[in-house]
């Protein structure tokens, strides 16, 4: 699949979500559940979701991955032992859609990282994030999805620039 990566604009949100350690070969299951779990706690308190599903990737090793998954929401949230109050971070971003199953994700993630090679964008450090524009809950294994994968960068404009120049 070809990727077309461009450059889009945050804001930060207040979120709902739960923060686990999975193994590599089970992050689509585990998101799917962790979804459902999110889903579920901000239902049975009453609490509408305010945009579509997420996940946080803070790690990713050969076997182990460090994961936050849940839902943007308006309201604060009392937190249970799982589901925390966090926030969704904002900022550019290189971003790419992913059309596929959620499994081939990694391909878009790879094609992103490889543009921002390309074109010297510069990474903030800050994790990779999934945007979920269709339900993954609702879809069968193997389904096709889309999403948005979404790498933080360090993205100077022309504006930024003059703003720099007037002030030295």
């Amino acid at each position: 699949m070809d990727y077309e990566v461009k450059i889009k604009e945050y804001k930060p949100r207040r979120a709902a979500s739960i923060r686990v350690k999975t193994t590599l070969p089970q992050v689509s299951a585990k998101v799917v559940q962790l979804l459902t779990e999110t889903s579920d706690f901000l239902e049975s308190a009453g609490i509408e979701r305010a945009g579509p599903g997420f996940a946080i990737y803070y790690e990713v090793g050969s076997f182990l991955v460090d994961i936050e998954v849940g839902y943007p929401v308006d309201a604060e949230i009392t937190e249970s032992d799982r589901v925390k109050q966090s926030e969704l971070p904002g900022g550019k971003a290189a971003v790419t859609l992913h059309k596929g199953p959620h499994a081939e994700m990694p391909a878009a993630h790879r094609a992103v990282h490889g543009w921002m090679n390309e074109h010297n964008v510069e990474s903030t450090g800050g994790p990779t994030v999934e945007i979920f524009l269709t339900d993954l809950r609702e879809l069968g294994e193997g389904e096709e999805c889309e999403a948005e994968s979404v790498w933080p960068a360090v993205v100077e404009t022309r504006a930024d620039r003059r703003r720099q120049k007037r002030a030295t």
